[in-house]
């Protein structure tokens, strides 16, 4: 997908979660409502998408693949002890978007959930890492990846909510400090 594809989606999220209760956006909004919303034309829509749903997988897709990409680059960071760093770039870019991902996360549709598609990037790196790291453990290393991401999904949700805090990005640091420490002792 082109960046300009990509820019246009994004607005047409924007326009329409200013303008609509996160829940309901798909269940009442037509495609001529989108383009009117967007002031693009209706064959200029049906050119990028093949419906509003299909707009909707789109914008999914593409947070969920810059997502997952975020959270490998802070796996690497804890290699380098810099945990606290890649929590805050994530947090960073989180709020920048705090409209269209707090959207996003609230409509679940069979083909495009982000909550989930979130849940499932941060459980599979998180369980992937802990294999890499991890020959022998007497905690089951799905518990502690499923752990991860519940936490993980709770932290993101706060952000969303209250903005950035660094006593909680400290906090995070540490508890996962803390927990994968206790694995390896």
């Amino acid at each position: 997908m082109k960046i300009s594809e990509f820019t246009k989606q994004k607005s047409l999220l924007n326009e329409l979660s200013l303008n609509y209760s996160n829940k309901m956006i798909l269940k009442i909004l037509r495609s001529k409502k989108i383009c009117d919303q967007s002031l693009i034309g209706r064959s200029t829509f049906y050119s990028h998408f093949l419906d509003k749903y299909d707009l909707l997988e789109k914008i999914v897709k593409q947070y969920a693949s810059d997502f997952k990409i975020e959270i490998e680059q802070r796996f690497v960071s804890m290699e380098d002890g810099k945990v606290a760093n890649a929590i805050e770039l994530v947090t960073d870019k989180m709020i920048k978007n705090k409209l269209e991902i707090s959207t996003l996360l609230a409509v679940h549709e069979v083909t495009a959930d982000l909550r989930k598609e979130f849940e499932q990037i941060l459980f599979r790196t998180c369980l992937a890492y802990l294999k890499q790291q991890m020959s022998s453990s007497s905690i089951a290393l799905e518990y502690l990846a499923e752990l991860y991401a519940a936490n993980s999904m709770m932290s993101i949700h706060w952000v969303l909510k209250n903005g950035k805090d660094a006593n909680i990005i400290l906090f995070l640091d540490q508890m996962q400090e803390y927990i994968f420490n206790q694995l390896r002792s």
